[in-house]
């Protein structure tokens, strides 16, 4: 037996909610589901009174967590009017239609293609493959900016785009691929610069040892302050 309800709690100083749910469990847990929302799961006899002492005891884990899944999800429908993130700017989408499925900027808008542009539904499953098509071609570019600091053996490692929301990037000398997380794209290129750069450096340096950070700082001497702003980009 499930009972729901919704409780308002304040997080990075806005109201949040979240979503209650008693059922059968022995003890509290808090979570974050795919779209970003906190969920609360408790006891079926817990009181208020224990509910209010375990949320508070939550109210770091909330405020890191709460805008960092919600910067790693994408829209399931989208309008004509909507607001989207990119390269590191809000960005009004009009979405258009057209045959094929693409994605232009002007004038700070993002324009969205595709054959339905009616069905919200059709137009975030197309705005996904357009943010990956965009993802990739600005990828690549980063990319070809640090071709220095990869050893000629390996030429230009493939980039693959994955949504990944557990770290931003990976790189496998085997494979000679960069794995890079979609949601990066949301962030302004200072920031993607940092985490393209830092996984062509482990074409070099595998490990996360000193001579990686040798190489690495002196490629890009302020890459801490990246790798920071970057952070607080992803709790936007």
């Amino acid at each position: 037996m499930y009972q729901e309800e919704l409780i308002i709690q304040e997080v990075n100083g806005a109201p949040c909610e979240i979503r209650m749910t008693r059922k059968n469990v022995k003890r509290m847990t808090l979570r974050i589901d795919r779209q970003g929302n906190p969920c609360l799961s408790v006891p079926l006899r817990a009181t208020r009174a224990d509910i209010w002492k375990f949320m508070m005891s939550c109210s770091d884990w909330l405020a890191r967590n709460v805008g960092k899944r919600e910067f790693f999800t994408l829209p399931d429908r989208l309008h004509d009017g909507d607001e989207v993130f990119l390269l590191g700017e809000p960005r009004k989408l009009m979405i258009r239609s057209a045959a094929r499925t693409s994605m232009t900027f002007v004038s700070g808008a993002a324009v969205l293609y595709l054959r339905d542009a009616g069905d919200p539904e059709k137009a975030a499953s197309a705005y996904e493959k357009a943010l990956k098509e965009l993802a990739l071609s600005v990828f690549q570019e980063r990319l070809s900016r640090y071709a220095d600091v990869i050893p000629e053996r390996f030429g230009m490692p493939r980039i693959k785009i994955r949504k990944m929301t557990s770290r931003w990037g990976s790189a496998n000398q085997t494979t000679n691929e960069i794995h890079l997380s979609l949601f990066l794209i949301k962030a302004p290129l200072d920031c993607i610069d940092s985490v393209v750069l830092h996984e062509a450096v482990h074409f070099t340096h595998m490990d996360h040892g000193t001579e990686f950070y040798e190489m690495l700082l002196d490629r890009m001497p302020d890459y801490k302050q990246r790798s920071t702003k970057l952070k607080e980009y992803a709790r936007k």
